[in-house]
């Protein structure tokens, strides 16, 4: 079992993940963490980067164009699904945006024109930039994590920005923040806008990696779940708890592998686990291992 420690591809493989994990946690940590909705329709966001990325990048656009326009697509679903979703309240806003996840999922099985439906795209190519290929393993390792680094500081930035702490204002308390002036609808809209971007920006790092996208079971139930365990352990409202809550579930979801269970059980058992684990951490550490006492589910 310890020889594949020594397997540096697998290795790689799993960084990987881990970085485009982290992207993923960070950006919805800030509807989350720092608005305090519950948006269930991130898997979505991650969806309709992933395709976008994709379809441009096969028909040879560079991959900064590709990246861009994926995260640009999420953000136009952020704003579509943020306009009418925030006018809820409570658990409608988890309800709603929930719908938003069917409905992506729906249309990326019944637009075969598009998605090649239940197939799914296939043969993504890795990028060359500047004549530089990262089709091996370790130059595109250096590439998620460098796409991941930059977005992780440049979101770091806006969340302690004063921008970031007048969400957090209207997170604790709507009144007080409409006593400052502020516009509380236009910085929500703004916060659903910048999340679903990087998303989109997760999406394009993800798509290469694996070199497929799609299938039945793809951006659905699964991931939504994986996401919320990576915010609510690692602690939402906390930018650190994102990083460190990707890699503990990356490492839970990797350990089933080694277990004395059948081949056909392993994926069943993956997401059992951190569905159980989201459970136990709502009841016993509502607040993660970083997290701040954050309000989801305004009224």
């Amino acid at each position: 079992m310890f020889e594949i420690f020594t397997n540096t591809n697998y290795l790689l493989g799993f960084f990987n993940n881990v970085a485009f994990l982290i992207l993923l946690g960070l950006s919805l940590n800030i509807i989350m963490g720092y608005v305090g909705y519950l948006n269930l329709g991130h898997v979505g966001f991650w969806a309709i980067g992933s395709y976008t990325y994709t379809i441009l990048l096969m028909q040879g656009h560079d991959f900064f164009v590709c990246l861009f326009a994926g995260a640009i697509a999420a953000a136009i679903a952020g704003l579509i699904l943020g306009l009418p979703t925030l006018k809820l309240r409570s658990h409608y806003i988890g309800i709603a945006s929930l719908g938003f996840t069917y409905i992506v999922h729906s249309l990326s099985l019944n637009l075969t024109d598009i998605t090649r439906g239940p197939l799914g795209i296939p043969g993504i190519p890795r990028p060359t930039i500047f004549g530089i290929s990262f089709q091996p393993n370790h130059m595109y390792f250096l590439l998620s994590w460098a796409v991941t680094i930059v977005s992780g500081i440049i979101i770091y930035r806006l969340l302690h920005s004063p921008w970031g702490k007048i969400l957090e204002t209207i997170r604790e308390d709507q009144v007080a923040a409409k006593t400052l002036g502020k516009n509380i609808f236009l910085y929500k809209i703004q916060a659903f806008i910048i999340s679903a971007f990087f998303a989109g920006i997760a999406a394009g790092i993800y798509s290469s990696f694996y070199q497929y996208i799609g299938g039945t079971n793809s951006f659905f139930i699964p991931q939504l779940l994986l996401l919320l365990t990576i915010v609510m352990l690692g602690g939402a409202g906390s930018f650190w708890g994102s990083v460190v809550g990707a890699v503990i579930v990356w490492i839970m979801y990797e350990g089933v592998r080694f277990l004395p269970i059948e081949a056909g059980l392993v994926g069943p058992v993956q997401q059992a686990t951190y569905a159980s684990v989201l459970v136990l951490i709502m009841i016993f550490r509502p607040r993660g291992i970083m997290g701040k006492n954050v309000k989801i589910l305004q009224k």
